[in-house]
């Protein structure tokens, strides 16, 4: 069994790093998990939840490097403090 992804908080990172990244396959775990979905590539939807769950954690910025449908395992998303 897969370890359960987590995901990230601002709090995480000290002051002089205000950015996380996570890659397209850790985000499409993580809303996969949260969510009880079974998407395999990031979409719309995942995007959607990524953002609304970011920032009720206090994230002020979500950026997806490319857009959807992404197999990129590089592209992910790029939080900002």
């Amino acid at each position: 069994m897969a370890k359960k992804m987590q995901f990230p908080h601002p709090s995480e990172l000290p002051d002089d790093t205000p950015v996380a990244w996570r890659s397209t396959e850790n985000i499409v775990q993580l809303a996969n998990e949260a969510n009880g979905w079974t998407y395999k590539n990031l979409c719309a939807t995942i995007q959607d939840w990524v953002e609304s769950y970011a920032r009720s954690v206090g994230w002020s910025e979500v950026h997806f490097p490319l857009r959807y449908p992404s197999r990129t395992l590089r592209a992910g998303a790029v939080f900002v403090k």
